[in-house]
Formats: C-alpha cells, structure tokens, sequence
C-alpha cells in the first residue's frame, strides 16, 4: 500500500519549534508506516492545483491522504484515487469567531470541499456530529454511511509515573489567545490564589498575559520542549473561556502534557474532560473557584498529584495510544474506496414573492440621480463615513459609546473615518488613538436647511420634540451634503448611518459618491416611539413605521443589535437578506484593567453596607422610571428583609427633585468601570425602553451579579440562573437581591458566568464584525451574502 501524505507544513525538525499540525503528520506517518505500509511525504506552503497533481504523478498512490482540508480544493478534476482527509481542528467555528459574517458562506465553501473526501478525519465524536450536520445541509444522503471518523490526537507516554513533586509546584500553560480562546481572566485567578512562592505559572509563547507572578517563556524546539515537560513542569494548565468552538476543540498541548505524565486541570466543557475524570488524570473544573481549589490540592497534597499523575499516565498509555487512535484511518487504508455519493433529492424551489421580485425606483428617484449625474463620484476606498446624532461626547449614554467604539475600533482595523453629525461648522475625524475636530466649508452651511424651518417641518408632521434630533435628516439635505464632502476626503467606500432617519442622508450620499450604504437600528424605532410616548397618534405611529421599513429596505444592509429585533423587522417586512445582527459590545479591556475606586469614601457610603449599582442616562425616561421603582419599592423591601442597602446611581443628569438616604446620585463620572468595580451587586429594575442593554454588559464585563427584570435584558441571549437572575415583581426582586448578599460563593459564579457571556463582545470583535460586513459589501454588493 503506496499512501502520498500530502501537506502544508514541512516535517517535524525536532530543532526547531514545531506546530500542532506537524506532531499530528508526525505522529500519523509514523503510525501508517509502523503498520506495514508505504508513505511518501510531499509538502508545500503554496500548493497549486498543477504542483499538487505533479506529486500526486510523481508518487503513483493507491490513496492520498491530505493534511488540510483547502487541498481538497486545489485537487485535480476527476481524480479518480481514494482521498483520506484531516480535519482535527473545529476550522469553520474557529474562522466564526474571527470573521462571523462570513460564516455561513465559509461553511458553504468548507461543505463543497469535503464532498471531494472518501474519510473525514476529526478529533472527537462531537466535531463528527458537526460534521454530519454540516454534510446533510449540503445535501447528502448519509443513511447508509456516514464517512466520518475520529481519529484522536495521539501521545506517546513517558516510561513510567512521575513522581516528583516538589515545590515551587510549575505550572505549563502556552499558546496565544485567540477570538475563540482567552484565557486571562482563568490565569490571573490562579495567580491570585494567595499560593506565593509555593507555584508558578509557566506560559509559553505569546500568552499576552500581563502579570508580575506569570514566568513567560519563549516557544522551545520541540525536543527541548519534551525535556522541559519531563523534568521542569508539575501540571498542565487548559482554561479559557467557554464558547461552542472550545466545546469542540483538541488541544495538542493537553496531549503534550498527558503524554509527559502531568494531571491537568481544565475546563469541565472540553471533549478531554470526560477522559480525565475516567482516569482521574486532573482536576475537571466548572468555574474559577473551583480552579483555585484545585491548584491549592495539587500544591498542598503530594499524595493526591501523585495519584492523578498516574492517572494521567495511564489515559496517555491506554486511550491515546497512536495505533488505537489511528485504526479508523488504518482500517481504510487496509482497502480504500471511494465512496458512494447520494444526495437526497431537492424540492423545486417556490415561486418568488412579491417581497423578492425587484422594485421599481420611482419617478423621484429617477430624476434625482439625472439631476445628480454631472456630481457623482464613484468612491471605492477602505474609509467609513459614520453619518450620527451629536450628543456624542461625553459618552455616557448607549448609542454614545456604541457610536465611538465602533468608530474606534474600525479605524484599529486600518481604515479612514470620520463622523458626520448636525454640527454645520466641524466634522469628527477618529484614529486609534482619538477624535479630533475638523472644520467643513462653510459654503456647505448654505445647502442646508436654516434649523428652524427643519424644526418647524418636523413639528408639523406630528413629531414629538423630545425625538425630533433622530429625525431631522429627514428633511435637511445637509446632512447628506455634508457626508459627501468628508466621504470625498477620504475616500469611504462605505456609509454607515446610525438611526433610520439617517439612513436618508446614507441613501442621498450613496447617490452622489457611489458607496455602500449600511444602517444601524439601535431599537425597532417606531416601536420604541409608541412605548415610550403615550400621546403618540396612530397615523404618526404608522407614519414612522412607513419610514423607517422603507429606509431600511433602501440599504445594501442593515444591522440589528439583537436577534429579537431583527425578526420584527422581518416580520414587519424587511427583506430578510439585507439584515444582520451584530450586537452591542463592552469595554473589556478597561475592565480588565481597571482598579476598584473608594466610591464609599468618595461619596461618603456607609464602608458597612453593601452598594448596589444602576447606571444611565437619567433624562431618559425609563432610566428615570427604574430609578424612582429603586426608591419607592426595591429599597423599602429591602429594609423590611434587614438589608440596608445603598444604591449608587451613576449618569448624567440626575433628577434634583428626588431624595432617598440610601441612594447617592453621581452624576457622570470620568471613569466607570472603577466605579462599577467598587460595587456588590447590579440591579436593573427597567420596565421600558428598547435595543440592547448595553448597562447590563458593563455589569458582566466587571463580573458583578446581575437581578434584572425581563424588560431589562431584553434583546441579550441570556438565561435566568445562569448569567444573572430574572425577576418581575417587586416582592421577588428584592427577595432575590437580599439572598445573594448573603451567598458570596453565588454571587461570584453568577459573576464567572456573566462574564464568559461577555469575553466574546469586546469592541475589537465587534467592530471586526463591521469591517467584514463592509469588505464584503465591497467585493459583492449583493445583500443575500450578508446573513
């Protein structure tokens, strides 16, 4: 049996430092070859498809077997050989955390490859499940065969237990963090651990970790490496935050460490956590806490690490022995085929419906962009012009920060931005490192529409004032005016309008400049408006609804903040392949930074009594409304249930009118995360409002416990009992309050848990997600790739 083994990577030099990808082809040749067969190695970092039909001549196999699953791709047409296929890591989850609007077509294109494979190998019998779920949406018949197998990643085991526990205890950890793998805040918890100088943490590489007790360690040759396990390192550490693709994931280090005979402790939510507690091969951990408990057993009790160093030898010896590992792909190989391929067969699609047939532009649009002609500029840069309202700074409302983070984080990602807002005289230009003023023409204030006569215009259609500012683009063309110019001066591609009404300015600049146009809805405006406004007539309720689905059915996409908002709109009549969600994010990188602040001296608290936290802007009304709700029933049953609790209330414009001992209203304050820190518990007593609770996000960034009303998480995907605790009735809500300040140890896991909700919303992957959705729009301008 001839197999060419082809791959990407060269062979393992144990001199150099090695990959995961080149100990798996390492140990997978070793094992085809040590079981009677022939391989023949080819390897190229840049296959093409002529180089790889070359090798494939050159070594006349009876079956290939790739070591990526993109050489599937560059495979001749009509191969007519047995094709063997490695896919031990989750690659689609993986490119999901990173470029998540891309997903469904990349796992689309992943589908189509892996049609072109006799045997599908992966790492565990969870990715097979995915696999097979992947194959049936791509329409295969899998009834009669499923060609998918596990083959595990394999470890050769030391001679025998280790027995040399001694202390300061080594900790081995390494890698990178990447979108789909942070492991901070679980590091910075075992450094913490009050354990001094009787352990130390090893990362090795890049880890990013910043912390005076971390030993970090430059990535070793690969034979150094196995010394080092063998001689230097005590246990293997394998934590990080939850997340689906971690769920699915094979580590190479774990199996590195199991085969150096160290116990690790790692997360109960991996596929190698049901082997190590059949082995008793570590410690299996659910949260921090529970992390720091085991670190202080294996610190403190030789006897037990000696134990569950035997176990570790034992799983390595038994369950990850690379011919018990690899005898699916033997078995193959023993007669490779190729397999049948059957599909179920398709229904013809529908009949299209009036909502996908293409509209007509109007007459008015058609005499505009006549009118327009001799101005237009087709404008194809990498810049993004922000078109917003102007209570921007300081930004310490939602929209505020989700306006400028956004904002900051695409101009992180290497583009040109700048926002425009109802200022005539200065435009907003944003770097990296800040947002600068830059003045406008002033010819351009004499296209615009003098203020009162847009205000007037709004007044007489109904509007109410406290909401006329998200509505006059509506009717001011300077806005539009405006954001052609900046768009010209940087050259945006893009247009990103925040707020329906100001996507008739995106539209209008679309015209003149030829970019793409996205709009943001933070709420389902029109619904906001009839929740929030008890005056507000049905014919202006209609109006506004007309409006705002019209606009948005006019962009080439638009972005929803929850899922729950993106179906109404659907179900309102958007057309659902113009519509994404990308939700709100939160400020990880301050929290993680950030050092509680002394609110109680600072304010004067009592340094007795606990401090519940409720953030916002109070001239909003249901901030206001939350707030009165603390005062009047959360505090007084409180105090019934023995629980004098203060409440710091934090945000801009306080009501002066209210007064309550127990709460302390701060104003904004210059840094929230600090002040957040400082406190016990979160409450969020809200029973209006609309978009996603952006204050809730801070609350789990800092990792503070969270009792909120269902209005008030409303549009985040969470679960009472699990991120933070849902109560609508006063009597409960209170009740629920008063019991976690009594349960720390509750209180910190709905903390753990809330923030691992969190760890995937920083404004970096959020504005990542903007970035994608925009060099998407530029290849395609095609709506339907969006979803």
């Amino acid at each position: 049996m001839r197999v060419a083994y082809l791959t990407e990577e060269a062979p393992l030099d144990a001199a150099q430092i090695a990959t995961g990808n080149q100990v798996r082809d390492m140990t997978l040749e070793q094992t085809i070859t040590g079981h009677g067969m022939q391989v023949i190695r080819r390897w190229n970092a840049d296959w093409t498809t002529e180089t790889l039909a070359a090798a494939i001549d050159d070594c006349r196999p009876d079956a290939l077997l790739l070591g990526y699953w993109r050489l599937l791709e560059l495979l001749p047409e009509n191969l007519d050989y047995p094709i063997a296929v490695d896919c031990v890591a989750p690659r689609p989850l993986e490119d999901h955390f990173a470029e998540p609007c891309g997903t469904e077509s990349f796992i689309q294109r992943y589908g189509k490859a892996l049609q072109r494979a006799d045997l599908i190998m992966v790492g565990n019998s969870r990715q097979r499940l995915m696999i097979a779920g992947w194959m049936l949406a791509n329409g295969d018949d899998l009834r009669s065969q499923v060609p998918v197998a596990v083959v595990s990643l394999a470890a050769t085991p030391s001679p025998a237990p280790r027995e040399d526990h001694q202390l300061p205890l080594v900790l081995a950890t390494g890698g990178r963090d990447w979108p789909w793998r942070n492991s901070q805040r679980w590091l910075r918890t075992l450094l913490d651990c009050g354990l001094g100088g009787r352990m130390e943490l090893h990362c090795i590489g890049p880890s990013g970790i910043d912390h005076p007790g971390v030993h970090a360690q430059p990535l070793m040759p690969w034979a150094q490496w196995q010394t080092y396990l063998a001689t230097r390192a005590h246990v293997g550490i394998e934590l990080a935050e939850a997340n689906l693709e971690r769920e699915l994931s094979q580590s190479f280090r774990s199996t590195a460490f199991l085969g150096a005979g160290l116990p690790l402790i790692l997360n109960d939510f991996l596929p190698l956590a049901d082997l190590v507690r059949r082995y008793d091969a570590g410690w299996v951990v659910a949260s921090p806490t529970a992390a720091r408990a085991a670190l202080s057993q294996a610190v403190e009790s030789p006897q037990v690490w000696r134990q569950k160093a035997t176990g570790a030898w034992r799983l390595a010896r038994e369950a990850l022995d690379p011919r018990a590992s690899a005898k699916p792909l033997l078995d193959w190989l023993e007669h490779p085929r190729r397999r049948i391929r059957q599909t179920v067969p398709r229904k013809p699609d529908p009949a299209p419906t009036a909502s996908a047939l293409p509209r007509r532009r109007n007459a008015l649009g058609r005499v505009g962009r006549i009118v327009l002609a001799p101005f237009r500029r087709r404008l194809n840069g990498n810049g993004v012009v922000v078109i917003s309202r102007a209570d921007l700074f300081p930004t310490d409302h939602g929209a505020a920060v989700k306006i400028i983070e956004t904002a900051r984080g695409l101009a992180r990602q290497g583009r040109p931005v700048a926002i425009v807002t109802a200022e005539r005289d200065h435009y907003l230009e944003v770097s990296p490192d800040g947002v600068i003023r830059r003045p406008l023409p002033r010819w351009l204030r004499l296209l615009a529409l003098p203020r009162r006569v847009s205000h007037l215009l709004h007044r007489l259609r109904g509007m109410p004032s406290s909401n006329a500012f998200l509505y006059w683009p509506l009717y001011d063309p300077g806005y539009a005016l405006r954001a052609a110019w900046v768009g010209r001066q940087i050259d945006a591609g893009q247009i990103l309008a925040e707020f329906p009404a100001y996507a008739h300015s995106a539209r209008l600049c679309r015209m003149l400049n030829g970019s793409s146009a996205v709009m943001v809805e933070h709420n389902v405006e029109y619904q906001r408006l009839r929740e929030q406004i008890s005056d507000l007539g049905e014919a202006c309720y209609q109006r506004f609804r007309r409006i705002e689905l019209k606009l948005a059915n006019s962009m080439d996409a638009v972005v929803c903040v929850s899922e729950r908002d993106r179906r109404t709109l659907i179900d309102a009549g958007l057309e659902s392949t113009r519509v994404i969600t990308i939700p709100h994010g939160v400020d990880l990188t301050g929290f993680e930074h950030a050092e509680p602040i002394d609110v109680r001296a600072g304010f004067e608290l009592d340094p007795t009594r606990p401090i519940l936290v409720y953030h916002g802007t109070f001239s909003y009304e249901p901030n206001h409304q939350a707030l009165m709700i603390i005062v009047e029933e959360i505090l007084p049953r409180l105090a019934r249930l023995g629980h004098q609790a203060q409440v710091l209330a934090i945000g801009s414009h306080p009501p002066k009118a209210l007064f309550h001992s127990d709460l302390c209203l701060t104003g904004s304050l210059p840094e929230l995360a600090g002040a957040i820190k400082a406190c016990d518990l979160a409450i969020v007593p809200l029973i209006a409002g609309g978009g996603t609770r952006m204050k809730i996000l801070d609350y789990f960034g800092a990792a503070l416990p969270v009792v909120s009303t269902s209005k008030g998480c409303e549009g985040l995907p969470v679960t009472d009992g699990r991120e933070l605790l849902i109560r609508d009735d006063w009597d409960s809500f209170a009740e629920t309050v008063a019991r976690l300040l009594e349960d720390p140890e509750r209180c910190r896991e709905l903390g753990d848990n809330a923030y691992r909700f969190a760890s995937a919303l920083s404004w970096p992957a959020i504005a990542a997600r903007y970035d994608k959705l925009f060099r998407q729009l530029a290849r395609t301008r095609t709506p339907a790739e969006l979803r």
